[in-house]
């Protein structure tokens, strides 16, 4: 199986490093990453370029900036893409290292799948988002509401069953969301395959819930997830304790089923330390 993985970025230089570290800490390795910048500062580029240096996978398109979210310059990147399999990335979220590997099973036999994910929030809680493409009265409320149950950082498609779509990637309508947008044309096409993990294979920052919070405190929290989330033991205790609803867990339970699993590795005695340091 070989994958592209693709991140969209206009300007969020200091923390697409964060990103684009978890494609390439995927146990997936046959892959080839694709920073998209719509009209990104130098900023931005810098930090994609120098991760780019030391690793040949990682490919920036540095585009003028697009209409709307630059969603045309998605599509025109994937025209260079060699992967069998397209997983997309928000800037600011990133993936458990066998996110790649669930997604590939999926698209065996499947033409769009998305995975469970965790949305975290700034007061140290997470909630798990529940929804699946078996559920028909879901499908209905995606074509006709503004809806929706997963982000882009946990959808991915084949890219034989891409091409075969009237339309790709292209500026969504005011009032609607580019992710749903481009998801409704999935729906739309006929005969498409479906199929959803409930497995977590990752987290997300929703920008809304984050947004009161001063930029460089946003970054430290962040940052300390992602350290948090490095150890197999936190990524074995959310997906064991995170509830079937969308009911909010603290983290300093999770934190607990991990060390009750794991005690003492470096980098997670180190992240929690700088945790409760704050």
């Amino acid at each position: 199986m070989r994958f592209t993985a693709l991140i969209p970025t206009h300007n969020n230089g200091p923390v697409v490093g964060r990103a684009i570290r978890s494609v390439l800490r995927q146990t997936e390795r046959d892959l080839e990453l694709f920073v998209v910048g719509d009209g990104a500062p130098e900023e931005t580029l810098a930090v994609v370029r120098n991760l780019a240096d030391s690793d040949p996978r990682v490919r920036l398109f540095a585009y003028e900036k697009g209409e709307r979210h630059g969603e045309a310059l998605r599509h025109q990147a994937l025209e260079e893409a060699t992967g069998e399999f397209v997983c997309y990335l928000a800037d600011d979220d990133f993936w458990f290292p066998d996110h790649l590997r669930v997604m590939g099973r999926m698209l065996q036999s499947a033409d769009f799948a998305n995975t469970r994910f965790a949305r975290v929030y700034p007061n140290w809680r997470i909630c798990g988002y529940v929804g699946t493409f078996d559920d028909m009265d879901l499908r209905r409320r995606l074509l006709e509401t503004k809806t929706s149950f997963f982000g882009l950082s946990f959808g991915a498609h084949r890219m034989d069953a891409y091409r075969r779509l009237p339309e790709g990637w292209a500026p969504a309508p005011q009032g609607i969301w580019t992710d749903l947008h481009m998801l409704r044309k999935w729906l739309s096409a006929p005969g498409m395959r479906f199929a959803t993990s409930p497995l977590v294979t990752g987290l997300n920052f929703p920008a809304e819930t984050w947004r009161d919070n001063p930029k460089q405190q946003q970054q430290a929290e962040q940052n300390i997830w992602y350290e948090l989330f490095k150890d197999p033991a936190m990524v074995k205790a959310i997906r064991r304790n995170i509830p079937s609803d969308d009911t909010h867990l603290p983290l300093h339970r999770v934190i607990a089923a991990a060390n009750h699993t794991r005690r003492g590795t470096p980098g997670f005695t180190g992240a929690i330390r700088r945790l409760f340091s704050r």
